[in-house]
């Protein structure tokens, strides 16, 4: 065998390896405070409009480290798993649907004690504009 064929074949192995094991995702329990749960999957394109015209630039301007919230992405693509606030593993899915977000984009607020704030926010409106705003006053009363 060439030196090629061998790393082909040691990379397959690997692949092989790691997809025998689910994807671990955030660990709730690990950084207690306050949390905004961006519920999301891959193929979302409802997600990625949300992510790239108002999660992101929120993020990026610091607004979440100036409120002390932890922006969670939470991916409920098959195989995901999380540690959910009491430490237990669980899948993604699992975590997300006993919150309500049983479609995606979802966004989940928490409290530092791991309990809901408000009703889950579902979906993109059309008039994305003031979704920022909407965000903003959910994250003020985390805290």
């Amino acid at each position: 065998m060439t030196l090629l064929q061998n790393l082909l074949n040691s990379s397959i192995a690997s692949l092989a390896i790691l997809s025998a094991f689910p994807a671990w995702g955030h660990d709730f329990g690990a950084k207690p405070g306050p949390s905004m749960v961006f519920v999301t999957q891959s193929s979302c394109h409802f997600c990625d409009r949300l992510d790239e015209q108002v999660i992101s630039p929120l993020e990026a301007s610091g607004f979440f480290d100036e409120q002390q919230v932890d922006l969670v992405r939470l991916s409920i693509d098959p195989g995901q798993r999380v540690t959910n606030f009491a430490g237990e593993a669980q899948s993604a899915v699992q975590f997300a649907s006993q919150f309500g977000a049983y479609g995606t984009p979802t966004l989940l607020f928490f409290n530092r004690q791991g309990q809901l704030t408000q009703a889950p926010l579902y979906g993109v409106p059309d008039a994305i504009d003031f979704y920022g705003y909407k965000i903003e006053q959910a994250i003020s009363g985390l805290n």
